[in-house]
């Protein structure tokens, strides 16, 4: 049986007493209501910096769990080499489809995008003005719990973080921004036009593999339906965004950032593997 893997705080980890006190609710109700685990039962805790916590729970109560750490690992942080996703927020259900699979193929940052023809628009519940009971941004909060735990389903030693969605004009100035603060190592940054005729992301990236590029930051970003504007592929050319293909298909925007983060995953292992 697959031991269960969950993402805590750090605070939450006493490394000196080699114990762990869980006290978040929802937490304490999936591994003693859902799953069922109880005294005795092994799970393995996550702090998101590389540290991966073996553990044994030794009491449960109504509000808490306590565990005994029986054994430590600690990986390199997944995050040295970043994928950042923007995508237009599009229907809620291909949205949330979208951040679960993301995150199984190793995104390190989502941002949902605003263009000129993105048709769902930010809400309250994103933009932070309208609040669930406990103060918190509603939309935000389901985003992060699909990104936790597809992150522990696919055995993910940090959680991808979503932030809160920007223009697509706010997107080219951060992008533009990363790069000018650091002229040695530039990130890779694409954007895909599906009807502009321009090389596939593969044969991108087999030149920047040659090159030794893949241990860069990458950045790629899609349109909604109806894809981008003129305007906004002209300020995407200004801001020296890489104009990328997916083939000769048109893709729905989910579909397509899926299948680019796969093609990327893809390459950095054959890299890893040379």
């Amino acid at each position: 049986m697959q031991i269960p893997r969950f993402f805590i705080q750090p605070e939450q980890i006493d490394e000196n007493l080699s114990a762990v006190r869980i006290e978040d609710a929802a937490l304490v109700h999936q591994i003693g209501r859902v799953l069922r685990l109880g005294v005795g039962a092994r799970v393995i805790l996550l702090n998101g910096e590389g540290g991966i916590f073996h553990c044994r729970i030794e009491r449960q109560q109504k509000g808490y769990i306590e565990l005994v750490i029986e054994q430590k690992e600690r990986e390199l942080s997944e995050n040295s080499v970043g994928l950042t996703v923007a995508m237009p927020l599009i229907k809620p259900a291909r949205f949330e489809w979208a951040l679960e699979k993301l995150t199984e193929l190793g995104a390190t940052t989502i941002i949902p995008l605003v263009t000129h023809r993105t048709v769902q628009k930010p809400s309250d519940n994103e933009d932070g003005k309208k609040k669930n009971g406990k103060g918190g941004n509603v939309k935000k909060e389901r985003w992060n719990s699909i990104v936790r735990e597809a992150a522990e389903q696919s055995e993910r030693t940090a959680i991808p973080k979503v932030v809160a969605p920007q223009n697509f004009s706010d997107y080219l100035n951060e992008l533009t921004r990363a790069n000018q603060s650091d002229e040695q190592t530039k990130d890779l940054q694409y954007i895909f036009a599906e009807r502009n005729k321009c090389l596939h992301l593969s044969m991108h990236l087999f030149k920047e593999r040659s090159a030794g590029g893949l241990d860069k930051n990458i950045s790629i970003c899609f349109g909604p339906e109806g894809g981008f504007t003129d305007a906004e592929l002209s300020l995407a050319a200004e801001a020296n965004l890489t104009f990328a293909s997916l083939g000769k298909l048109i893709l729905r925007s989910e579909t397509a950032a899926v299948a680019a983060a796969a093609i990327i995953s893809a390459m950095r292992d054959l890299k890893n593997i040379d």
